[in-house]
């Protein structure tokens, strides 16, 4: 609302609450594992790596059409993407499925599976944030954007027709056992609209 065209005490007023969302953010930062948290529980971060954390990217370039997101925020986004997306990429040897899981220590399902499944909504999400960080990149000319667009078309080559997290009728699974049999909700309509973004 903040950048829109209503009145402008109203969106002066969400510029002032962007401003302090933006300045809060800082405190979940976890220097221990290169990220943000995902909350403070009982005065601890939450620094567990989580897909839903992803979206700061795109927090971030929205943000820097208000206001310009300065350089060191920008490196640790930067950080905390790469470590986002090293600590939930799983590329089992039992099939060609690969991509992010949905966070660390996720066992919904899991069966005789010893790790986490691997996620649609979690991949194709990581290729819109590859996406997202490389458009924010390059707008402050920082070469790091390049990396970041590869990234994210990797991410999204899995998640496209002919990819291994897409199933012959041409669906999106909601997860995948790590021997590629699909998991609950198939198609799943989450992943299909990330897939088109």
């Amino acid at each position: 609302l903040a950048l829109s065209d209503l009145d402008s005490a109203l969106t002066d007023r969400d510029a002032s609450r962007a401003r302090e969302v933006y300045e809060g953010i800082d405190r979940l930062w976890s220097e221990g594992r290169d990220c943000y948290a995902l909350r403070v529980a009982d005065g601890e971060l939450d620094d567990r790596y989580d897909s839903a954390a992803l979206a700061l990217a795109s927090a971030h370039r929205t943000y820097d059409r208000l206001e310009a997101v300065d350089d060191d925020r920008l490196d640790r986004l930067v950080h905390h993407v790469e470590s986002v997306f090293d600590g939930l990429w799983h590329d089992p040897d039992d099939s060609e499925v690969k991509g992010l899981v949905r966070f660390e220590g996720d066992d919904w399902r899991m069966r005789e599976q010893s790790s986490e499944k691997v996620w649609t909504v979690s991949t194709a999400w990581g290729a819109n944030t590859g996406v997202e960080l490389a458009a924010l990149l390059a707008a402050h000319d920082d070469d790091r954007a390049g990396t970041f667009a590869d990234e994210g078309r990797a991410l999204l080559d899995l998640v496209l027709p002919d990819g291994p997290l897409c199933t012959d009728e041409g669906y999106l699974a909601e997860q995948f056992f790590d021997v590629g049999t699909p998991d609950s909700a198939t198609p799943l309509g989450w992943p299909h609209a990330l897939r088109l973004a």
